[in-house]
């Protein structure tokens, strides 16, 4: 997938992520280690929830694209772009995430500096104090 991007010779990592009010309502602004991320919905059409949209952002024109996932639909997108779930009001969200690197786990140059966050500072709990602010 993306040989133009990742090459021929790709590597992946999977995970799942699941968002509900109790627990982790959302995520900050970030980037993904990945050259390329696949995002899958896996709630079933059964299982509503509220809030929880994904908002893309493109800081060279300072503009934000926001994705509400419906059961069962997807997102691809290059791992370098900046991006946050929303805060989930009701209902439980859950997702399989899926990176796609190059040879040897490498990603292609961004132009960005990347920074280590750990999970304390990357996922919002309902308790923390809301900021526009992401430090990375």
């Amino acid at each position: 997938m993306f040989p133009e991007i990742i090459g021929y010779d790709s590597q992946s990592f999977g995970f799942s992520i699941h968002y509900q009010p109790n627990t982790d309502t959302s995520i900050r602004p970030h980037t993904d280690a990945s050259s390329v991320t696949l995002n899958v919905n896996l709630n079933t059409p059964e299982e509503l929830f509220s809030g929880s949209a994904v908002n893309f952002y493109d800081t060279k024109q300072g503009l934000t694209k926001e994705h509400i996932f419906k059961s069962g639909t997807a997102v691809i997108h290059r791992g370098h772009v900046p991006h946050a779930a929303q805060h989930i009001t009701s209902g439980s969200r859950s997702n399989f995430v899926f990176w796609l690197f190059g040879d040897k786990g490498q990603m292609p140059p961004q132009g960005i500096e990347r920074k280590a966050v750990d999970a304390r500072l990357r996922w919002s709990m309902p308790s923390d104090e809301q900021d526009n602010y992401s430090p990375f």
